[in-house]
C-alpha cells in the first residue's frame, strides 16, 4: 500500500540520493528543491518527510552536518506521526550519520540504535544492516539473536521468526515477490520458508496458512 504523500515526493527523493551518489550536487538540490515545492502543494505529512531527508542528504553531502540533522529527525518524526516506520528509521540513520559528522557521537548512536531496532523489527534487514555499519563506525559491536521456533512447539509456535514475518504478509494477501521485495530476500528463499511453514503447521494452501495464522492471533497463541 502507497503511504499517503504521492509517489512524486519519493521519486525525487530517491532522484535526489542518486544524483548525489554520482557526486553531482546541483542536479541532487535541484530534485530537493522540487521535491520540498511539491511536498508545500501536497500539504500531505510523508511528501513533507521525503522532502525533508531529501533536504538532509543535500546538506550533509555540501558539509552542513548540523542542517542535515534537524532535517533528517523532522523527516523521521513525520514518518512516525502517519506510522511508517521503516521511513522514519531511514530518515534517523541519517541523521545519526549526520551528528555523527557533527560531533555529536551520543546522539547519532541514539538515533542509529533506535533506527536498526525498527528496521530489525519490520524485517527491512538490508537497510538494518546498513545501520549497523554506521554504529560500527562508532565503536559500537552489534549483538543479535535470532528467535528460533520452539523445538517443543506445535503449528504457529513452530515457526522461525523469519517464517512467522513470511506467514503474516500472507495473511495480508502479499504475493512471493511482494514478499521478497518487503524483507529484501530472492523469491526462491521465500518459497523455501512457505515449504518448510506449511510442512510445520500441516497446511497445503496460502489460504489455509491465514486462517491458521488469525486463528491463533485469536486465541492468543501466535509467537509475537
Amino acid at each position: 500500500m502507497l503511504i499517503a504523500g504521492g509517489p512524486r515526493a519519493h521519486y525525487l527523493e530517491s532522484l535526489t540520493r542518486c544524483w548525489l551518489a554520482l557526486d553531482r550536487h546541483v542536479e541532487a538540490k535541484r530534485a530537493a528543491e522540487n521535491a520540498e515545492a511539491w511536498a508545500s502543494s501536497l500539504q500531505l505529512p510523508m511528501a513533507g518527510a521525503w522532502a525533508d531527508r531529501a533536504a538532509a542528504a543535500v546538506a550533509l553531502h555540501a558539509g552542513d552536518a548540523a542542517g542535515a540533522a534537524g532535517r533528517a529527525l523532522a523527516a523521521a518524526e513525520a514518518a512516525d506521526e502517519v506510522g511508517a516506520p521503516v521511513e522514519a528509521a531511514l530518515s534517523r540513520t541519517l541523521a545519526g550519520r549526520a551528528l555523527a559528522q557533527a560531533g555529536e557521537p551520543e546522539r547519532a548512536s541514539t538515533e542509529l540504535q533506535r533506527a536498526a531496532r525498527e528496521l530489525d523489527a519490520c524485517g527491512a534487514l538490508r537497510y538494518r544492516d546498513e545501520t549497523e555499519r554506521e554504529l560500527r563506525k562508532l565503536g559500537h559491536r552489534i549483538h543479535r539473536r535470532t528467535r528460533p521456533g520452539k523445538t517443543d512447539g506445535t503449528g504457529i509456535e513452530s515457526l522461525t521468526q523469519r517464517e512467522l514475518q513470511v506467514a503474516r504478509l500472507v495473511v495480508d494477501r502479499k504475493t512471493n515477490p511482494e514478499i521478497a521485495a518487503e524483507l529484501f530476500l530472492s523469491q526462491k528463499t521465500v518459497e523455501t520458508h512457505l515449504r518448510n511453514i506449511f510442512r510445520k503447521i500441516d497446511v497445503s494452501s496460502r489460504v489455509a496458512l491465514a486462517r491458521a495464522v488469525e486463528r491463533a492471533d485469536h486465541v492468543g497463541g501466535a509467537v509475537s
